[in-house]
């Protein structure tokens, strides 16, 4: 009697393509396919480094970290076929460059983070939170309060959450600008508050109910996915 052969192992990370090689990390091994591997590497190359690259910054050791990052990028440039370790790389030297005042030049890295591709809406969200801040510091609050607006037209239920990164400079700039916060943020803002379980506070402006909001959900937990999506279904959460 013949007997089928065994189907090939499925890769745990993508769940699609044949695992071929063997992924060990934290004394964990599991079979991955070649491509998500090199995913794999490339970021245990930035993950592994991280802390000590965020340390450099804070002690104002600005070049230090940034060739960090450049070696990093350098040494594993083969394996970044999808691009997330240029983009991890870009957007982290954007913020050292914010951070050592050189603005001019974290606008740049801004751009060419942009230029890379933007992920998804949580990373659409971070990159219009740093450059807004970048701009602001440039002098140009109105410029910084658009890019916040052009990304609010980006959504996503998974990563709602990440809402604040544009509510709470929205009320900053508005505050800035001498003038209150525009009411199309409201609904957003009510978003984020029902995904907490709560309500966007009664204040005398939006921007107040804004900044309590943020106070509030810093010290909670939004809710899990099986409940926001059950709330989707219901017609609840957005």
């Amino acid at each position: 009697m013949q007997f089928p052969k065994d189907k090939p192992q499925v890769c745990y990370f993508c769940q699609q393509m044949a695992a071929t090689e063997r992924y060990t990390r934290a004394g964990r091994t599991e079979m991955a396919c070649g491509s998500c591997l090199d995913r794999m590497l490339v970021q245990d190359a930035l993950e592994d480094r991280i802390l000590h690259i965020i340390a450099l910054s804070r002690g104002e050791q600005y070049d230090e970290a940034l060739a960090c990052l450049d070696e990093i990028l350098e040494a594993n440039r083969h394996r970044d076929h999808d691009l997330w370790l240029a983009r991890s790389v870009a957007r982290r030297r954007a913020m050292i460059l914010f951070d050592a005042g050189r603005y001019a030049e974290a606008e740049r890295a801004c751009e060419a983070w942009e230029q890379l591709g933007i992920e998804d809406v949580s990373d659409r969200w971070m990159y219009a939170h740093v450059k807004a801040d970048i701009l602001d510091a440039l002098g140009r609050p109105r410029e910084a309060l658009a890019v916040l607006e052009e990304a609010r037209s980006y959504r996503d239920p998974k990563y709602l959450p990440s809402a604040m990164l544009l509510l709470v400079p929205v009320v900053e700039l508005s505050e800035k600008l001498g003038q209150p916060v525009d009411p199309k943020w409201r609904s957003l803002a009510e978003a984020v508050a029902k995904r907490y379980r709560t309500e966007l506070p009664a204040a005398d402006s939006l921007g107040k109910a804004i900044l309590e909001l943020d106070e509030i959900t810093r010290t909670r937990k939004p809710k899990f996915p099986h409940e926001w999506e059950k709330d989707e279904l219901e017609g609840g959460d957005p």
